[in-house]
C-alpha cells in the first residue's frame, strides 16, 4: 500500500508538470510576468522558458537535504544509470534522430551569424527536437515544421562543416516523409505508416500480427511481455527476427554503461530487497531474458522501504502503435518527508474514513 499511494503521488506530480506545458492563449496578458513566476516566500525562479507550445518549469527537492550521504550517492547513481541510455529513447523514436541532433548541435555551437530572425527559427526548431528527444511532438507525434528554408539549413551545415544524409535532411523538409511518429488510424497500416523505430521499414502491421500471434500461441499460462525489448527486423530472405536490447545486443555499449551505474547503486541499496532488485534489473539487461524482468518487477513492488525509488528500463508501450515495444526511460523519486507525515495521519484515521 506504500508504494503504491507513493507512486500514485508520483504520477499526480508527473500530470501536474505536463499540464504545465499547455500553451496559454496568446494573448498580451500571456507573455511570462516575472512577478508571477517566482516563488515570493524564497526567491525561486521556477518559470525558465518558454518556446513555441512550451513552458519550460524548475522544481526545488526540499528533501534532499534530509538524505544521508549514502542516500544521496544512491540518486546520483540512479540519475547517471539513466543519463547513460539518454541516446536509446532518441533512436527508438526515429531512425534519423541522432543524425539529424548530432548535425544540429554542431550547428549550433559553431561560429555562425545567430543574429538573424532565420536563426531565432533554427533555435526554436533545436529546442523543440530537444524537449521531444526527436523531430516528432511528444504529444501529437506530428512532425515539427521547420520555420526556415532548406537553402538557409544547407547554409549552416556548410559553414559549421556538419554534415546530414539525404534521407535525413529529407527528413526534416519533406512533410510527407515519415510525417508521424505513431499512426493509429484504422484504416491505414499503422505499422508502415508510423515513424517510431521499432520495426525496420518494410515490416508490415500483417507481419507483426503473425509473428507475435505464432510467439503467444506458445506462450503458456503466464505469457511473458513478448516483444517488449527488442526490434522486429526482417532478413533479405524476408524472414522476422528480434534484435534484443541488451549487453551483447542493440544498444549493448548504452546498457553496459547503465549497467555499470546500477552496480554502483549496489554498494549503497538501503536494504536488501532494494538490492536485489537491482541486481535483477542487472541480470535482465544482461540476459535479455523477459521472465527475469517479471521477476525484477515482482521484487520491485515488494520493496516497501527506504526514501529513494526509481524506474529504469523498457516499460511504456505507447510509442509503438501495435504495443509490444517497451522505450526506455528513467525516473528517479525521493520520499516527500513533509508530505508523507500528513499521509500518516490520514492513514491512521483510514477506518473512521470509511466507516
Amino acid at each position: 500500500m506504500t508504494k503504491r499511494i507513493f507512486l500514485l503521488l508520483g504520477l499526480v506530480s508527473l500530470f501536474s508538470f505536463y499540464a504545465c506545458q499547455s500553451p496559454a492563449p496568446k494573448t498580451e496578458k500571456s507573455e511570462p510576468n516575472e512577478a508571477l513566476e517566482t516563488d515570493t516566500e524564497s526567491d525561486f525562479k521556477w518559470f525558465a522558458e518558454r518556446f513555441d507550445d512550451k513552458r519550460i518549469i524548475r522544481y526545488q527537492i526540499p528533501g534532499f537535504d534530509k538524505l544521508s550521504l549514502s542516500q544521496k550517492k544512491l540518486v546520483y547513481y540512479l540519475a547517471q544509470a539513466g543519463y547513460s541510455g539518454r541516446d536509446i529513447i532518441w533512436d527508438q523514436n526515429y531512425r534519423y534522430n541522432l543524425e539529424i541532433r548530432q548535425a544540429l548541435e554542431k550547428i549550433y555551437t559553431s561560429d555562425v551569424n545567430k543574429g538573424t530572425a532565420d536563426w531565432k527559427n533554427f533555435e526554436e526548431y533545436l529546442k523543440n527536437v530537444w524537449f521531444s528527444n526527436g523531430i516528432h511532438h511528444h504529444y501529437s507525434y506530428a512532425k515539427f515544421k521547420p520555420k526556415f528554408s532548406k537553402t538557409y539549413f544547407e547554409g549552416l551545415l556548410k559553414e559549421s562543416g556538419a554534415t546530414l544524409s539525404k534521407e535525413a535532411l529529407a527528413a526534416i523538409f519533406n512533410p510527407a516523409f515519415d510525417n508521424k511518429k505513431v499512426n493509429q488510424d484504422p484504416k491505414m497500416d499503422i505499422v508502415k505508416t508510423s515513424a517510431v523505430n521499432f520495426y525496420d521499414p518494410t515490416i508490415t502491421e500483417k507481419e507483426v500480427e503473425a509473428f507475435y500471434k505464432r510467439k503467444q500461441a506458445k506462450g503458456g499460462k503466464q505469457p511473458i511481455s513478448f516483444g517488449l525489448n527488442s526490434k522486429l527486423v526482417k532478413d533479405a530472405k524476408g524472414n522476422l527476427s528480434e534484435k534484443v536490447w541488451r549487453i551483447e545486443g542493440m544498444y549493448g555499449p548504452a546498457i553496459k554503461e547503465i549497467v555499470g551505474w546500477l552496480e554502483k547503486a549496489i554498494t549503497v541499496a538501503e536494504n536488501e530487497d532494494q538490492k536485489k532488485g537491482f541486481e535483477l534489473l542487472i541480470e535482465y539487461y544482461k540476459t535479455g531474458d523477459l521472465k527475469k524482468w517479471d521477476e525484477y518487477n515482482i521484487q520491485w513492488v515488494e520493496t516497501q522501504k527506504g526514501d529513494v525509488d526509481y524506474i529504469n528500463s523498457f516499460i511504456e508501450v505507447y510509442n509503438d502503435p501495435k504495443g509490444y515495444r517497451g522505450s526506455y526511460e528513467s525516473i528517479i523519486q525521493i520520499k516527500d518527508f513533509e508530505a508523507s507525515k500528513r499521509m500518516s495521519a490520514v492513514a491512521k484515521e483510514a477506518q473512521w474514513f470509511e466507516d
